[in-house]
């Protein structure tokens, strides 16, 4: 993650949610701060942005951080002068003393970490990362390069997804070793996705004998049992959320009972992809509501006026419901929804019967239902 610096610090603070069951104390000195300059505690929330968990003010030359913290997780410490950027260091926050040293972008000195066992494994793991990507240039270099044959860059690429399964090895090994480590559930958040199903069954199964109780796992194995839970062929599972108004309850289950096929339907209004789609929603809807279909909308926004706006927009006539909690919706979470736009169609048994049917399909099916 090293090599994935950002270079941009949103200011607005990010509800960074676990169970916050251990303590650290951060302390640093940053070059080229002064006393009364605010050196910012930051989680990393995409590409060339971040977004302040806490906050530091400089005195008399050091900062200092205490908190609370549910295993370990990477953070970056931003340093600020007179409101401005002039310096960052990540590391492993966790449950030990942990000794910071920032200095300016421009400045050829290197920052100092001095940490737990969780930031030594980091660095351990970092450096094999390190030589792999040094590795891994080469057919980059060659796959991104028009001069050369079509020959040389099937080679490259076979090079590359080489390169990339020893990576992932690597990854599943060095979690495998360091269970019950704080490590492992930090570096298994980042990998899970690269490894294959086996892999991540041997580490999950591996934790759960350890009795790990860490946010990744217990997120991951969450989002397991919701994906079980919701499969097809599955009873589904009732959601009520508040409805445009803010106020009125609506409650999935109202809608199963009453029609023949009900459409739990997730969106937002800021979801380009969505709004591409929502056509064949309501075209949908137009053709088939007066048969027994429903559709109940889930909009993961998190602003209520946009949500309204584009519900008018795109005139979508049925029932719509949301927390506004953005991608934490207890809808989504309940749906385990990765992606948008999703749906899940149930039938009056409640039932679910198919997911994310989109374009054409989604229209021959409700032929095939409706027929």
């Amino acid at each position: 993650m090293k090599k994935y610096i950002l270079l941009c610090l949103v200011l607005c603070f990010y509800g960074y949610a676990s169970a916050q069951t251990s303590h650290y104390h951060v302390t640093g000195t940053a070059e080229g701060t002064v006393d009364g300059d605010t050196i910012y505690l930051a989680v990393m929330t995409g590409f060339f942005q971040l977004a302040p968990t806490d906050t530091a003010i400089v005195k008399n030359g050091t900062f200092a951080f205490d908190g609370t913290i549910d295993g370990a997780d990477l953070r970056v410490a931003v340093a600020t002068h007179k409101g401005k950027t002039i310096g960052m260091i990540d590391f492993v926050l966790e449950d030990a003393p942990i000794a910071l040293q920032i200095f300016p972008h421009d400045s050829n000195k290197k920052p100092v970490i001095k940490g737990g066992e969780a930031q030594k494994l980091y660095d351990e793991i970092s450096k094999e990362d390190e030589i792999l990507a040094k590795e891994m240039e080469g057919p980059y270099g060659i796959l991104n390069d028009s001069t050369h044959t079509q020959e040389e860059k099937a080679k490259a690429k076979a090079q590359l997804d080489s390169l990339r399964k020893v990576n992932t090895t690597n990854h599943y090994n060095f979690i495998m070793t360091h269970i019950p480590s704080p490590i492992s559930d930090m570096l298994l958040q980042w990998y899970a996705q690269d490894m294959t199903e086996e892999q991540l069954n041997a580490i999950l199964d591996k934790m759960s004998a350890a009795k790990i109780q860490y946010q990744n796992y217990k997120q991951i194995m969450a989002e397991r049992r919701a994906a079980k839970a919701t499969a097809v062929g599955q009873h589904y599972t009732d959601v009520t959320l508040k409805g445009t108004d803010g106020k009125t309850d609506i409650r999935l289950s109202d809608y199963v009972s009453k029609n023949r096929y009900t459409l739990l339907d997730f969106w937002a209004s800021w979801c380009g992809p969505c709004r591409a789609e929502m056509p064949n929603v309501v075209k949908a809807y137009n053709s088939y509501h007066s048969k027994g279909l429903e559709i109940v909308g889930v909009s993961l926004d998190n602003n209520r006026e946009a949500w309204i706006k584009a519900i008018n927009t795109l005139k979508m006539p049925w029932p719509q419901m949301s927390d506004l909690k953005g991608w934490d919706s207890a809808a989504g979470a309940a749906y385990n929804i990765k992606a948008i736009p999703a749906n899940v169609l149930i039938d009056n048994n409640g039932n679910i019967v198919a997911k994310d049917l989109r374009g054409e399909e989604l229209l021959k099916k409700m032929e095939e239902l409706f027929k």
